[in-house]
């Protein structure tokens, strides 16, 4: 895509790749070890008529990075996404509060993070004044402002929290409020069942695992017309745990793990399983790679104004 070459999904781990030479082509398929074959253009052999192909453009991706405190899973997904060649912009408070976001962006990632951290932050005498405090009342409302401009806002963890009380999504996580003597999990492997037909899951296994680690798990609640939520993956419903401990597996058999929920035009995407945890889940990558994607496509392509 840095090259100009148009990118279309046309189904789970089939991709159309148009407007790069030949020569390129052949050698990813040859370093990443890909089965490419030269066909017709992607419009062409639709073979149902109302299921159109997903094309896309380079993701303009931004990343909050708070100034204190410190944040391991925002260095983590930052380091993931470097190796994998995203383009990804550091953003910090003044930038969000700054607003205008969905000019310059598509989609804007909210690491593992306390919501009360990101918004208030630390306001010690010891810290230097610029680097004093979190985003602000001002910088939650411009990230609601960046969704209703069409933007993507993907939160993962404990930063779920920030999008569920912010913005009006009908989604409810349940393991908030739980006492570790009801639900506890220090790191382990679980089971997860995905929807292969989803756009946000392709390239991922139907049934797979996922590291685990006392993240949010949810459930949908009524929402407004113009929302559309959906489960992409769920834990299921008996024998969750794969490998390791997990303490009241009964009140997150079922539930869901990963959740999209289209705003018109925005969307967000909430990661209770963190996907990229500690760079090490190969497996659930392509969960966070697909929303970045996704948040790209041509539909979402023209940017409006924030005000």
């Amino acid at each position: 895509m840095k090259d100009g070459a148009r990118v279309v999904f046309e189904a789970p781990s089939r991709v159309a790749i148009t407007g790069i030479p030949r020569a390129k082509i052949e050698q990813a398929a040859k370093e990443l070890g890909l089965y490419v074959k030269a066909s017709a253009s992607p419009e062409s052999r639709i073979p149902n008529p109302e299921s159109r192909p997903v094309s896309f453009h380079a993701p303009r991706v931004a990343m909050y990075q708070p100034w204190t405190g410190g944040n391991m899973d925002e260095g983590w997904t930052r380091w993931v996404l470097e190796q994998y060649e995203f383009s990804l912009t550091s953003i910090h408070n003044d930038d969000i509060r700054a607003g205008k976001l969905r000019q310059k962006f598509d989609a804007i990632i909210l690491a593992d993070q306390n919501p009360r951290d990101i918004v208030d932050g630390f306001d010690a005498n010891a810290i230097r004044p610029e680097y004093r405090g979190g985003i602000g009342e001002t910088g939650a409302a411009n990230l609601k402002q960046f969704v209703a401009d069409g933007g993507t806002l993907i939160a993962m963890g404990n930063a779920c929290d920030l999008a569920i009380d912010r913005l009006p999504i009908p989604v409810r996580n349940l393991k908030r409020g739980l006492t570790r003597d009801q639900h506890f999990a220090p790191g382990a492997i679980l089971k997860l069942e995905v929807d292969a037909a989803s756009p946000l899951a392709y390239g991922v296994a139907p049934e797979t695992y996922g590291f685990y680690i006392n993240s949010p798990f949810f459930t949908l609640v009524e929402g407004f017309a113009s929302q559309k939520a959906a489960v992409v993956a769920r834990y299921p419903n008996t024998n969750v745990l794969a490998s390791g401990w997990l303490k009241g597996e009964e009140l997150m058999a079922g539930r869901a793990a990963v959740v999209s929920i289209d705003m018109n035009p925005g969307r967000v995407v909430l990661f209770g399983l963190r996907p990229q945890h500690r760079a090490q889940t190969h497996a659930t990558f392509p969960l966070l790679f697909n929303a970045l994607y996704l948040a790209a496509t041509d539909g979402n392509a023209t940017t409006k104004t924030s005000h």
